[in-house]
């Protein structure tokens, strides 16, 4: 084979496999070179576009990694203002006689003439859980020597739950005692003699006793009654004779909370053991 053989050969098998552009087809190389300079342009282009939009359109940015997670927000440094517990409320308060309430006293349970002065006696405000269980606030008169106690008392009371139907001052029922007996109202301070007939004063005229539930713990005489008839079912201290369970849960006798706070804890003496008659609604020191 010659040379010129070998020569036409090669140049047919780089046609071929388009190692070199055919001698005699210059059209396709210029067509493989019009498409390239137009892919360069397009290229060039495409960037110049992305970058002006970028510029103008500072807001938006397309991401292309994963967002990095927030930073954390720092808690607080200043302390948020305590919500009110029942720490705070199960205590009352104690002041000296407002106006308003000496108003309403004189004449009634502070009487002209009385031993006592309204210097002598604190007004209480105190918590306490109602027969439906619900915290109101109820009023005392006591004497000032013993408001801090008798405030702890209540508190414990407050904590052991033990409920207490009305607690307001004997004024609003004229200072009869009677009348507030039959609304079961619990009472203190109130200028009168004993009701036991020795005709010295009571302890309620020195501001040293109180009168719990009065209805459901009752004056009870020797032979085992007493005088109010709305109270007749209590007499008896048998609570499993009795019809409601707010009755029973109002029950003053030995074992009881009640009991125990006032008589074993601070030492107060309580009427119902006395022995020619019971006064189971009451306390005095």
């Amino acid at each position: 084979m010659d040379y010129n053989e070998i020569r036409r050969r090669e140049a047919e098998y780089n046609k071929e496999n388009g190692l070199l552009p055919s001698k005699k087809n210059p059209k396709k190389l210029v067509i493989i070179c019009i498409i390239a300079v137009f892919a360069v342009f397009a290229a060039v282009a495409s960037v110049i576009l992305y970058n002006n939009s970028r510029e103008t359109n500072n807001d938006i940015e397309v991401i292309t990694t994963a967002p990095k997670e927030p930073a954390a927000t720092l808690a607080p440094t200043m302390a948020p203002t305590p919500e009110p517990t029942l720490a705070l409320s199960r205590r009352g308060t104690a002041q000296p006689i407002p106006e308003d309430v000496r108003a309403q006293m004189n004449g009634k349970s502070m009487p002209a003439g009385a031993s006592i002065s309204y210097d002598q006696l604190s007004y209480l405000t105190i918590p306490h859980y109602d027969f439906n269980y619900n915290v109101t606030t109820g009023h005392l008169v006591v004497n000032k020597a013993l408001a801090e106690e008798v405030l702890d008392i209540f508190a414990e009371l407050f904590d052991v739950k033990y409920p207490i139907e009305r607690m307001e001052l004997i004024d609003k029922y004229g200072a009869d005692d009677w009348t507030s007996i039959d609304h079961n109202n619990t009472s203190a301070f109130c200028y009168r003699n004993s009701t036991a007939g020795s005709g010295k004063l009571s302890n309620h005229a020195l501001g040293h006793a109180i009168d719990i539930n009065p209805q459901i713990n009752p004056y009870v005489s020797g032979n085992g009654t007493g005088q109010h008839q709305n109270a007749a079912e209590y007499w008896s201290r048998d609570t499993s004779k009795w019809t409601t369970e707010i009755a029973k849960a109002a029950y003053i006798g030995p074992g009881t909370e009640i009991y125990r706070i006032f008589v074993t804890e601070h030492g107060w003496t309580w009427g119902g053991s006395w022995a020619s008659y019971r006064d189971y609604q009451h306390f005095e020191k």
